[in-house]
């Protein structure tokens, strides 16, 4: 079979399988997006309606708040026993509850006894101690609110109307109240209690407020867009949902499955839920009381027809225009690869024949259009691309001579270097042991200028010395000798007082003074050896550069995974224009107290290398003029 022939069925196939897939995914897309955006509307609805619910409860604490500061409840608190100042007061309260629209307005004593009530038949002398709300406002003195469940004793006292109300759905002799308790305080103590809330069973005016906030009371195809609900317990006590004869459906309950989720497990319940004789999309939440206990359940539905019409017009919309841009696609493709097949798969061997290594492998395509333009294109790239190979060979090859000679060179210097360094050292050691002992005067008395012209000596021979040592470490460092050989090492014993004792002579000479902060045992992991090099630099440089007389303070600190060593001294600083190139490889600091002491600039370089390698870090900070401190970190093991 051709290829023009084999590609056009192949294309064809495609085109097909493409179609029925796209479909197929357009289809459960469309699906599955619209149930989301339903889903993700009816919980943003269900938040507004907790919002619009939790309003209602804080408007309630509010009122109470300012109820509490009234100078003649203050006085009933304090002199319950005034019977005219009690009428007074109930008198104003009545009239405020009936005003706010509240079933309850009650004055408890500080221990929960009712003081007065405010519906007839204006019972009081009973106790509210197991009341929540009470409860809480006792034992924290402060307001609280929210719903709880009185009990069929409870409305009963509370006073007249409110058991009926409750019996008259299901029989269910118990009550759902959303309302607030808050303390009366006076000269700063507690001397009372205000409660107010309204009985939910059997009430509209909540859910109907919510519905009408949130959904704007509209229809879809004869049904509510919109139903709000509020169960105690799986028993329906308020509602806008209406049955098959227009009624409020209370009394009925929820299902199984909402109820084990929502009060059992205490986990909101969304989904399709069937409500009276058609699918609502839904959400069930948990409501609870001050005490976390779940009394209840708080649901929001919306209309699943809305959604589905929306589904479907778009499924339709979306197919028409995939599956007619698929097929316009597939006319003007077949057309223009026809005579784009053979250039193209000239084009593919060239490219093959490329991609093996043959770069004098050329096409033979002659035509005046961008086919044409892309095979001179080809040939060229072919052509840039031998010479370029031809170039990197070349260059390659004088690459490799190069490296060959620089590591030649650079062996030649390190161990130029570490020979010269390794045969001074033990003459320039022996030269300076003679020097001293004849600038001491063991060998006999000198004169004055005799010892100071000796001073003078010595100071260049241990310049050399430390300039001996310092080109001997980098010798090693370079040449990657200077790796580290971890061990527990006691960091003060092994490493510190050494190097302290080898300087001894240099700070008795400057009369400087060593506060040594380390602590005795302490243990780290580390080679003893590369860290007195870091000890003997740092220090070395405390004296050198240290002002006379000053103080040198060693100290560490423990952070999380690591330890960090210090080594302060007092003098004349470091300018901050200077650190960023204080550790590199001969950096001289080009202050003029620097100046005038003379340094190879290699021991801070070999300092961060040794503490690289032991993988911390070591960093300087200063204040000009004062003093200057250099850390640096090992991991704490």
């Amino acid at each position: 079979m051709k290829l023009q022939t084999t590609f056009n069925l192949g294309i064809t196939f495609i085109f097909i399988v493409l179609a029925i897939s796209i479909a197929a995914l357009s289809i459960q897309y469309v699906n599955t997006n619209t149930i989301r955006e339903a889903r993700n509307h009816v919980t943003i609805y269900t938040r507004a309606a907790w919002e619009i619910h939790n309003s209602q409860i804080a408007q309630i604490q509010a009122a109470l708040e300012v109820m509490a500061y009234s100078d003649s409840l203050g006085e009933l608190l304090e002199h319950p026993e005034d019977e005219p100042l009690r009428r007074a007061v109930m008198a104003d309260l009545e009239g405020a509850r009936q005003e706010l629209g509240m079933d309850i307005l009650n004055v408890l004593s500080s221990d929960g006894a009712v003081i007065l009530r405010s519906r007839y038949p204006y019972n009081h002398g009973d106790n509210f101690y197991n009341d929540p709300l009470v409860r809480h406002v006792m034992v924290e003195g402060r307001s609280i609110s929210g719903n709880v469940i009185f009990s069929q004793e409870r409305l009963d006292v509370e006073g007249e109307g409110l058991l009926e109300r409750v019996l008259a759905i299901a029989q269910e002799p118990r009550g759902m109240f959303i309302g607030a308790a808050v303390p009366v305080i006076r000269d700063g103590e507690m001397i009372g209690i205000l409660e107010m809330g309204t009985l939910l069973n059997g009430a509209v005016e909540e859910v109907d407020r919510i519905r009408d906030a949130v959904f704007a009371s509209e229809t879809y195809a004869e049904k509510p867009l919109g139903t709000v609900t509020i169960f105690m317990g799986d028993l329906r006590i308020s509602t806008n949902v209406l049955d098959n004869q227009g009624r409020r459906a209370v009394g009925t309950r929820a299902s199984q499955e909402v109820a084990e989720q929502v009060l059992q497990a205490g986990e909101p319940w969304t989904g399709r839920a069937y409500v009276v004789d058609t699918w609502y999309l839904s959400q069930y939440e948990p409501i609870r009381d001050p005490d976390g206990e779940i009394i209840g359940m708080f649901y929001v539905g919306e209309l699943e027809q809305k959604y589905l019409d929306i589904r479907q017009q778009a499924v339709v919309l979306y197919l028409a225009v995939v599956l007619s841009g698929m097929l316009v696609a597939f006319l003007i493709f077949y057309f223009l690869t026809r005579g784009v097949v053979r250039p193209i798969l000239q084009l593919s061997v060239a490219t093959q024949q490329l991609s093996q290594g043959d770069l004098t492998y050329r096409v033979d395509i002659h035509r005046d259009d961008e086919l044409g333009d892309l095979a001179v294109s080809f040939n060229a790239m072919a052509d840039q691309l031998e010479m370029q190979r031809h170039q990197i060979e070349e260059d390659q090859r004088r690459l490799e001579d190069l490296n060959s000679e620089l590591r030649t060179t650079n062996r030649n210097y390190m161990e130029m270097l570490g020979f010269v360094s390794h045969e001074l050292k033990n003459p320039l050691s022996s030269a300076i042991l003679s020097l001293y002992t004849v600038k001491d005067g063991y060998l006999g008395k000198i004169t004055d200028v005799q010892e100071r012209s000796l001073a003078s000596v010595a100071r260049s021979l241990e310049y050399f010395q430390d300039m001996v040592k310092n080109y001997l470490d980098l010798s090693r460092l370079e040449k990657g000798e200077l790796k580290a050989r971890k061990h527990d090492i006691d960091l003060r014993a092994q490493v510190i007082e050494p190097v302290l004792d080898g300087l001894r002579k240099g700070l008795e000479d400057k009369g400087m003074s060593v506060v040594n902060n380390v602590v005795e045992g302490l243990r780290i992991t580390a080679d003893g050896t590369l860290i007195r090099i870091v000890y003997d630099n740092l220090l070395s440089n405390a004296i050198k550069y240290g002002k006379e007389g000053g103080r040198v303070e060693l100290d560490t600190r423990r952070d999380e995974g690591a330890i960090t060593l210090r080594v302060y001294n007092e003098g004349p600083g470091i300018p901050a224009s200077e650190i960023p190139k204080l550790f590199e490889k001969f950096s001289r600091l080009e202050h003029p107290e620097y100046i005038r002491e003379k340094g190879t600039g290699l021991g801070l370089f070999i300092c961060r290398e040794i503490v690289e390698e032991h993988g911390g870090k070591i960093w300087v900070d200063s204040e000009e003029g004062q003093w200057v401190r250099f850390s640096f970190t090992l991991p704490n093991n």
